[in-house]
């Protein structure tokens, strides 16, 4: 099944406010009319539905295209932001509206690491937003290429440049705040066990912060084939 499917598909079982799967839309549509990542095109969209039905955004969106919408550039909106929140810009928006990138198959894997934090970059200053959305297109892209969900933990574990956040998201909290890395951490939790989205949806409260990652990697993990070693 197309992978790009199941992630918009997972996305919309997982978000039960709806920003997420707007922005993935977004997303989408861009891949597709550039035939790949394009961040000014990226940019000129989100912009675009913030003028227009923006809806669910997540506090830094609202604050970066606030100012871009009043003519600062985009660079030092993100900049004033971060300096704004004192550095607290490491949310778990980013990693919600990443995945499709993982679907665009056309899209080399060795690509995606860059792509993720060049995207979460253009709302999120922090490193940390930028190098969770790394390790959830990653996780996408390995679940799409049939790899099994242990296998596809190990193989992002064991990647040189994102060893580091994985530790962090494994040693991060379980909790349902917004924090990237208690988000990530919380997702992998209930990935980790059965009945993984219900359960999700039950602890993650109103703000419904892990449920979009396990909804998009649920229905993933459930639909495509896995490889024969």
């Amino acid at each position: 099944m197309d992978g790009l499917k199941l992630i918009l598909d997972g996305i919309k079982e997982g978000d039960k406010n709806g920003g997420p799967t707007e922005l993935a839309k977004i997303l989408t549509n861009s891949l597709i009319a550039c035939n790949g990542f394009n961040k000014k095109d990226l940019i000129k969209r989100y912009h675009h539905w913030w003028n227009t039905d923006a809806f669910d955004t997540g506090p830094t969106f609202a604050m970066v295209f606030h100012k871009v919408s009043q003519g600062i550039t985009i660079e030092n909106a993100v900049i004033q932001v971060n300096n704004q929140l004192d550095g607290a810009t490491a949310g778990c928006a980013p990693v919600h509206r990443i995945a499709p990138l993982a679907g665009f198959s056309i899209i080399p894997t060795n690509n995606l690491i860059d792509y993720a934090k060049q995207e979460a970059s253009i709302t999120h200053f922090h490193p940390d937003a930028g190098n969770c959305s790394a390790v959830m297109v990653l996780l996408c892209r390995y679940l799409i290429e049939g790899f099994s969900w242990n296998e596809t933990k190990k193989l992002v574990s064991e990647n040189t440049e994102l060893k580091d956040t994985w530790k962090k998201v494994i040693n991060a909290d379980l909790n349902n705040g917004g924090y990237v890395l208690d988000v990530m951490h919380s997702a992998i939790y209930f990935l980790n066990n059965e009945n993984s989205l219900q359960k999700s949806l039950d602890f993650a409260g109103p703000a419904n912060y892990c449920p979009v990652i396990v909804g998009i990697i649920e229905n993933i993990n459930k639909n495509i084939e896995k490889k024969v070693f």
